[in-house]
C-alpha cells in the first residue's frame, strides 16, 4: 500500500470518526481495541503471521460486544413531538391560507 493511499484511508477514517462523534460508544471502542490485541497476541502464538489476523478481528469483535453498552440510547421524543406538530401546522396553513387559531 502506498503512503499516499494510507494517508487518505486514515484522513477518511477520522473525518468520519469526528462526524459521528455523539453517538460513538467508548466502552466498544476500547473494548474492541483490547479485544484485538489480546487475539492478535494470541492468534501469533498459535499460528504466526494469519493467526494474528484471524485472532485480532475476532478478538476485536468480541470486545466490541462485552463492552458495549448494554442499554439502548434514549431519544428525545420532546423534539419528534414538537417537529411533528410544526409539520402539521405548515400544512394547515399551506392548504387553507391562514393558522387554527
Amino acid at each position: 500500500m502506498s503512503n499516499k493511499t494510507l494517508v487518505s484511508f486514515i484522513a477518511a477514517l477520522f473525518i468520519s470518526v469526528g462526524a459521528n462523534a455523539g453517538q460513538i460508544d467508548g466502552n466498544a471502542v476500547l473494548g474492541s481495541m483490547l479485544g484485538a490485541g489480546v487475539g492478535s497476541a494470541v492468534g501469533s502464538s498459535a499460528g504466526g503471521k494469519d493467526g494474528a489476523i484471524i485472532g485480532g478481528g475476532v478478538g476485536g469483535a468480541l470486545g466490541a460486544a462485552l463492552g458495549s453498552s448494554k442499554e439502548p440510547r434514549r431519544v428525545d421524543r420532546g423534539y419528534y413531538r414538537d417537529e411533528h406538530r410544526r409539520h402539521h401546522r405548515e400544512r394547515y396553513e399551506h392548504r387553507y391560507g391562514h393558522d387554527r387559531d
